[in-house]
């Protein structure tokens, strides 16, 4: 995008082209040009679809004319994750294991998003197998954190590239998935708004699939109108009206628990003074334990994770036999998943279930539940890269958060 035009929301860039200000074909060439200049790497990208971008883009042009258009976001452009099937466009997971693998259909998703009118402008890199929350990928590449770059950072995972196309102002959305925290990683760390959506309340169909259980889709995006409006999209709903939202009047949990351990400096110093300010705006905030994180967190620490169990089953047929050619750091949690026992899964899935049902008692009343999203600011890449265990390390800091979110069935925004 230009310059002029590099960060805006995407429900301003919808305005401009309804008031025709903007034109969409105008709009997508910038894009595409743009990340071009920066590089596919750099810009978050693993391949463009520069004929599908400049035939809706052109659509969406017509429409606009027309008085036609068919939501708020007709003729804006967006990014999909390298798992969302795209017809006719390679869909590989991050992995050469699924090299050539050309769907003949998109996604249900992608589907939605076409017939409200967004230009799709590429795919974007993930983790390999979308396994895992630093955004390292040794195959296609390792976008650095658009947001910090005082020296090459990791963007988060697995929607890494998602993340540094919208924070690199190369598309103003990025459609990502979130297993145990790959849409709010990556958003954190790139200073983006990232919604984990409900399991199930964005359907899945033509997603490459990681956890059966525990798969999501949601957006990454600059505002949380454009998340909000992005949802109503994917989820075939109506549209939300966030004109009357303040934070006045809120009742907030803060958990004081588990959440905040081994936090940076910079995370907790800021954390306090998020709540304070929340206060002043006239929510209730109360800090308080939350014992249903610390027992889950203790369960998946001593029996291992329903992520990377079925992980391994699902992507099984990829590995076996091929261990040398996967991402080294991948393929040490699909060991672990492999080893996990027919018990210890049962226990944890069946734990999983009924913390979900005790937390869910415990949050009646309550507005929302708040905790720091990620305990760790995003590290360099050299230093993931160079040292497996400094990479384990991380990784395992990134998720034990956001994963929260996920074994207890919350919807959650970064």
């Amino acid at each position: 995008m230009t310059d002029d035009a590099r960060q805006p929301t995407a429900l301003a860039l919808g305005r401009a082209i309804e008031t025709g200000e903007l034109s969409p074909v105008d709009l997508a060439e910038s894009c595409l040009s743009g990340i071009e200049e920066a590089g596919l790497e750099s810009a978050g990208f693993v391949r463009l679809t520069p004929e599908r971008a400049r035939a809706e883009a052109a659509a969406a042009a017509a429409r606009a004319a027309a008085g036609l258009r068919r939501s708020p976001l007709d003729g804006v452009p967006i990014s999909w994750k390298d798992l969302f099937d795209t017809a006719g466009v390679l869909t590989e997971g991050g992995s050469p294991q699924l090299a050539g693998r050309t769907p003949a259909l998109d996604a249900e998703v992608v589907r939605r998003g076409r017939e409200a009118g967004l230009v799709c402008i590429g795919k974007t890199l993930t983790v390999e197998f979308a396994l895992g929350g630093i955004g390292t990928n040794p195959h296609f590449g390792t976008p650095a954190n658009a947001a910090m770059t005082d020296v090459p950072r990791v963007p988060g995972g697995s929607s890494a590239g998602a993340a540094v196309s919208v924070a690199g102002g190369h598309v103003p959305i990025g459609i990502g998935s979130d297993t145990g925290g790959s849409v709010r990683i990556p958003a954190t760390w790139n200073r983006l708004v990232g919604f984990k959506t409900g399991i199930g309340a964005v359907p899945r169909d033509g997603v490459l699939p990681l956890s059966s259980t525990l798969d999501t889709v949601g957006p990454l995006c600059r505002s949380v109108a454009d998340a909000a409006e992005m949802f109503a999209i994917l989820a075939n709903d109506g549209p939300v009206d966030l004109a009357g939202a303040r934070a006045a009047g809120l009742r907030l949990l803060a958990a004081s628990n588990l959440v905040h351990d081994e936090a940076d400096a910079e995370v907790a110093e800021a954390m306090p003074a998020v709540l304070e300010a929340l206060r002043r705006s006239g929510a209730t905030v109360v800090e308080a334990e939350i014992p249903e994180f610390t027992e889950i967190h203790d369960l998946l620490q001593r029996h291992g994770g329903i992520v990377t169990a079925e992980g391994y089953v699902t992507c099984r047929h990829l590995i076996d036999g091929r261990e040398a050619q996967i991402d080294p750091d991948v393929l040490a949690r699909m060991a672990e998943g492999r080893a996990m026992s027919a018990v210890d899964f049962l226990i944890v899935r069946d734990a999983s279930a009924r913390l979900t049902g005790k937390l869910a008692g415990r949050l009646a009343g309550w507005d929302a539940l708040v905790h720091p999203t990620l305990p760790i600011l995003p590290p360099p890449i050299a230093q993931v890269t160079a040292d497996r265990d400094a990479y384990a390390r991380a990784n395992a800091l990134a998720l034990r958060n956001t994963r929260l979110g996920n074994v207890l069935n919350l919807a959650a925004v970064t």
